[in-house]
């Protein structure tokens, strides 16, 4: 399998659920993934609410 097929093997795995290639970890490739598609999601067509999210709250005044 040349360096080219690996490579896709493994996005395919991170970001569209296929299969773990050998020599890696499932579980961690499911966390990456998990990453990855929150990424994609969150810049996909969603540009002018992202600037909106927060991941803490503001301390209120």
């Amino acid at each position: 399998m040349s360096l080219r097929e690996r490579q896709e093997a493994l996005v395919r795995a991170l970001v569209d659920g296929g299969p773990v290639p050998d020599g890696f970890d499932p579980d961690e490739v499911a966390a990456a993934g998990a990453v990855c598609r929150h990424k994609r999601d969150a810049h996909a067509g969603h540009a002018e609410t992202a600037h909106r999210r927060r991941w803490w709250r503001r301390p209120r005044r």
